[in-house]
């Protein structure tokens, strides 16, 4: 039997260190046959701040400007996420809150793009990162999404250890595969 090969969208907010954690993330599952990877950065995308009446004109227009419809189409078409970001301020990036708010607005149902698609939450921050995966955990259990219990953080002082890297990226494919 031939199993159809799953979408792993790669999500970094910045193209600091999480971008570098984020292609270690896709070294790891590289000779995985059952899966294919995608890494974006957000840096990448030119996203106007989400406001109400932009997309209430947006939708007027019957059309969403081109980098919105293009990270959309990257969130439904993937089977599943990881998501590389540093936390701010104590919380979620603002880079990543205003990407969540355009799929959210952008898709005919708000949780489409995250609906039982499994995530995992990964950090490479100043601080301990906690409180980034504590947040956008809940955004992303609000949201549908399947969130993985255990988390890849790296911070200034201490770096994730390589057994345990791997062992969550293991885990986590099991999942979705």
């Amino acid at each position: 039997m031939h199993r159809i090969m799953k979408k792993l969208l790669i999500v970094s907010s910045t193209k600091n260190s999480n971008f570098q954690l984020s292609k270690e993330i896709k070294d790891f599952f590289g000779d995985n046959k059952e899966i294919s990877c995608n890494v974006i950065s957000l840096e990448d995308f030119d996203l106007p701040l989400y406001k109400p009446y932009l997309e209430e004109n947006f939708k007027k227009k019957d059309e969403f400007p081109g980098d919105i419809e293009r990270i959309k189409n990257f969130f439904l078409e993937s089977d599943a996420f990881v998501w590389c970001s540093p936390e701010y301020n104590g919380g979620i990036s603002p880079i990543l809150t205003n990407v969540i708010a355009w799929i959210s607005r952008a898709t005919i149902d708000w949780k489409e793009g995250f609906k039982d698609k499994h995530s995992l939450i990964c950090t490479s921050s100043g601080g301990n990162g906690k409180h980034f995966i504590k947040g956008f955990t809940l955004q992303l259990c609000y949201l549908g999404a399947k969130v993985m219990d255990e988390s890849i953080i790296r911070t200034n002082k201490k770096d994730v250890e390589e057994n345990e890297f791997k062992e969550i990226l293991t885990k986590f494919s099991k999942k979705f595969i």
